[in-house]
């Protein structure tokens, strides 16, 4: 699936690009392992990838099922920040989805050549479009060639080729940081243990199996940790656990990996302190403002300094922002700063300026295509009016906890495990499809465990094949699979994650010599009749009720 390829040429070159534009902002950027290994598969050829592959080829030797997919997939952008900025591109909508009549038919050569080139410029970053060749083929918008496409392509390879450098550089000039995740994004909390989801939901529908491999947990935080330090040549400070999904026992797994601080959300810290009130600097601290202190929690291998993050201030620029003026919006946000500032003043003294930090984080890319122009404005605005004020001062994390002393710090109380969505982990535990993609984990985990202390010659073969199965293992511990499990999000691509799933899954035992289970074959999301109910396996799938 393309989005890491997409979200590289529009957003993950130009944030930093954004920051560069703007020396005297500091920022914390968080880059994924996967993510990273992703970039790097593209740019080696090792990644195929149909989106990339019909982008390039020639419009004349597409045949019938190719057509289709482009159809299907090269609209897959926001229809009005991306699509209808573009008569052309907007056109090619129209007659795609709003006539009648079959649309294959209707589209010819130069159609299918046009939306190519057009679904890419869609996915370009806004600082790129500004310049050549993409200057030149937005102005264009029409009756593209083929030279054309081919000229496109080489130029967003060369913005792809940028992202890891820049990243670099501009990390190592002082200017930002740089953090990672757990390698393939898991829910760490629910690795370590699925019972930890009851810390936050009581009263949570568990999967048939639980869940307890803390071994895996820390596998995933030790690769994530040695690929930052063999790619990046940094030694990451900081991790962002996925979604924000914390709990003691990964504080500590977090700790044992080196790092010296964390951040979840301040719903977190609303669980974690409703019956532990802590003071900081001799004065109770208001429950208010607690998101606004660095918290020390002493885990079993040291002390880490655990960030929450103001959900209000970082959704204001995730969503409430889109649709506002950008000067506006940056005022609004540097308003509702100073107000928070003068707040802390006024109950804890003029000292608290030197030691209170508003943790403002977000997905860095998910957002821009809602704004107008890529976010373009807003953040040049942002920056500008950030910057320009003497009483906020930007920092990174690591930045931030140098000016703390320490000792004044309120100390982390024991933790109710969450997310930074609901606090808690409903979205990824609790629902039958969840609940059923976790006992096809669970099962494949005690057969990988098997198979790996049963083997006796331990030659490098059998352990490069071992070795190649937990990787399909930790794959498949990735959280996004249960993003689109359940209702809660939508997507019409559901049923190709779902299958992608299993597939690593598959993968797995076959790496192993084992027989594949039949229940990997068969669908976890649930199908259902036109008036919403379950038909065939309802809500129960064959790994629920084998295990």
């Amino acid at each position: 699936m393309p989005w890491a390829w997409l979200h590289s040429t529009k957003d993950y070159l130009e944030m930093v690009q954004h920051l560069e534009r703007h020396p005297e902002m500091h920022a914390t950027i968080n880059l994924v392992p996967s993510l990273l290994k992703q970039i790097e598969e593209y740019l080696s050829g090792e990644a195929a990838d149909r989106v990339l592959e019909l982008m390039t080829k020639d419009a004349e030797t597409l045949w019938s099922g190719e057509q289709i997919f482009m159809l299907d997939n090269f609209f897959i952008a926001h229809r009005e920040r991306q699509i209808d900025r573009s008569p052309r591109y907007r056109e090619l909508y129209e007659k795609a989805y709003l006539a009648d009549k079959d649309r294959q038919s209707r589209f010819d050569t130069q159609d299918y050549r046009d939306l190519a080139v057009h679904y890419s410029l869609a996915w370009t970053g806004e600082i790129s479009r500004m310049h050549e060749p993409f200057k030149s083929l937005v102005e264009k918008d029409r009756n593209f060639t083929e030279e054309d496409k081919q000229a496109l392509m080489l130029a967003q390879i060369e913005n792809v080729r940028k992202v890891i450098p820049l990243h670099r550089d501009l990390c190592n000039s002082g200017q930002i940081e740089l953090t990672t995740t757990p390698f393939y994004h898991p829910i760490l909390p629910l690795l370590v243990d699925s019972l930890s989801a009851r810390e936050a939901m009581p009263n949570v529908a568990m999967p048939s199996v639980q869940f307890k491999a803390p071994e895996e947990a820390d596998r995933q935080l030790r690769m994530s940790v040695d690929y930052f330090k063999n790619k990046l040549g940094i030694d990451p400070q900081g991790l962002w656990p996925s979604e924000g999904s914390i709990s003691k026992e990964v504080l500590s797994l977090i700790r044992k990996n080196g790092f010296k601080w964390t951040a979840s959300d301040e719903g977190v810290l609303m669980n974690t302190i409703e019956f532990h009130p802590q003071a900081f600097m001799g004065v109770p601290v208001k429950s208010e403002h607690a998101k606004y202190f660095p918290w020390k929690a002493n885990t079993s291998e040291g002390e880490l300094i655990v960030f929450f993050r103001d959900h209000v201030l970082s959704d204001d620029i995730g969503f409430t922002y889109q649709t506002w003026n950008a000067r506006d919006a940056a005022e609004h946000f540097k308003s509702n700063i100073l107000r928070i500032r003068n707040e802390l003043i006024e109950s804890y003294g003029e000292e608290i300026a030197a030691q209170a930090c508003i943790s403002v984080i977000l997905d860095g890319e998910n957002c821009w295509e809602y704004y107008p122009r890529n976010g373009y404005e807003f953040l040049n605005e942002l920056y500008a009016t950030l910057t320009s004020t003497p009483e906020i001062s930007p920092v990174t994390f690591s930045h931030a906890m140098e000016t703390f002393n320490r000792d004044n710090l309120p100390l982390q109380p024991h933790l109710v495990a969450g997310s930074w969505i609901g606090a808690n982990f409903s979205i990824w535990i609790g629902h039958p499809e969840d609940n059923a993609a976790w006992d096809a984990l669970a099962h494949a985990k005690s057969a990988f465990d098997q198979a790996k202390n049963s083997a006796e010659a331990k030659t490098g073969e059998l352990l490069a094949q071992i070795e190649s199965a937990h990787e399909e293992l930790m794959i498949a511990e990735g959280s996004d699979w249960w993003w689109w499990y359940g209702g809660e999000h939508f997507s019409l691509q559901k049923d190709m994650f779902d299958e992608l799933f299993r597939m690593h899954l598959r993968a797995m035992y076959v790496k192993l010599d084992l027989t594949v289970p039949a229940y990997l074959t068969v669908p976890i999301a649930i199908p259902t009749e036109s008036d919403g109910t379950p038909n065939k396996y309802g809500s129960m799938h064959p790994a629920t009720s084998l295990a």
